[in-house]
């Protein structure tokens, strides 16, 4: 979405949600089951100036169960990411990164990272006792130099992760992936068709409701997913929810966790404009999460 947004020269939201918005937000919450997962979606969390204040906050103020940091490691300096693995040891490998790195000697898909410096921050990291996996998106391009990642993950111990994500068979798609086929062959313009005209059975499995997922965007919005933060962002797929619960309804800067998600909108609405006929209905709950959840990222060790 982001390469997207700057290619069409649209603008955006981009900055970072701040250490005392989450001591705000977060405080009065119990935590001791929570998983986090730090993901920026339109940018890399690894970016955010108090990160290592956050990540203390959670693990040893709030004490979290787990935390995965989902980052290209393209940036920061050596001292970080020392600081960053000494803190994974430090709070017994509840803080783990998965590092994004889709090729052993070329890492195309990741748009100005230089690999040198990754491999760096990598090693760095791993010296420092920090737990980690390595996740490796399979595409075309790099599909030759998955073999070489797992003989590299395995001489330092830690676990390589191939993920395919159906969205990598569009047409469309700068990178291409075969592999994504076997998710669902249609491509993502197809079944976008097949959505935009209701032609679909209702067969949602949604993570949000199955597995109690909320997702928390950097412009400080409370979504059920990272999908309908990508609808929010395009511009044009939730219109009729925000022209009927307010622009703000989701807002962490106006309204509590506990009141938004205790709102007509989550605990009632959201299910019910899965169906064709219900005039909120989005259609991109069906595009990422219908035919039975069929459509979901794999991620498989290997």
């Amino acid at each position: 979405m982001r390469t997207m947004l700057d290619n069409e020269g649209r603008d955006y939201y981009k900055g970072n949600i701040s250490y005392d918005e989450i001591v705000d937000w977060f405080s009065d919450e119990d935590m001791s089951e929570t998983k986090l997962k730090l993901c920026g979606v339109l940018g890399d969390p690894i970016a955010n100036p108090d990160l290592e204040d956050i990540l203390h906050f959670f693990l040893f103020d709030k004490k979290v169960k787990y935390i995965e940091i989902s980052t290209n490691g393209g940036i920061r300096t050596s001292k970080f990411w020392q600081n960053l693995g000494e803190m994974s040891a430090m709070s017994d490998k509840r803080l783990e990164v998965h590092w994004s790195i889709d090729g052993v000697t070329k890492n195309d898909y990741r748009e100005n990272v230089s690999l040198e410096k990754v491999w760096g921050n990598f090693h760095t990291y791993i010296r420092a006792g920090g737990q980690c996996i390595w996740q490796y998106i399979e595409f075309d391009y790099n599909k030759d130099e998955i073999s070489i990642a797992k003989q590299i993950a395995e001489s330092l111990g830690i676990k390589l992760y191939i993920r395919r994500s159906w969205r990598n068979n569009a047409d469309a798609a700068v990178f291409k992936s075969e592999a994504a086929k076997s998710i669902d062959e249609r491509t993502h313009e197809e079944v976008s068709e097949l959505t935009m005209k209701g032609d679909y059975e209702v067969d949602i499995v949604c993570r949000h409701k199955k597995q109690n997922e909320y997702f928390i965007s950097a412009n400080r919005k409370l979504w059920p997913c990272c999908h309908l933060q990508d609808e929010y962002v395009k511009g044009d797929g939730l219109d009729k929810i925000l022209n009927n619960y307010g622009e703000d309804f989701n807002n962490l800067t106006s309204h509590s966790i506990s009141s938004i998600i205790e709102s007509e909108w989550y605990q009632n609405a959201l299910e019910r404009s899965w169906d064709k006929t219900d005039p909120l209905h989005l259609p991109r709950c069906h595009l990422a999460c219908g035919d039975g959840g069929k459509r979901a990222v794999v991620k498989k060790e290997i």
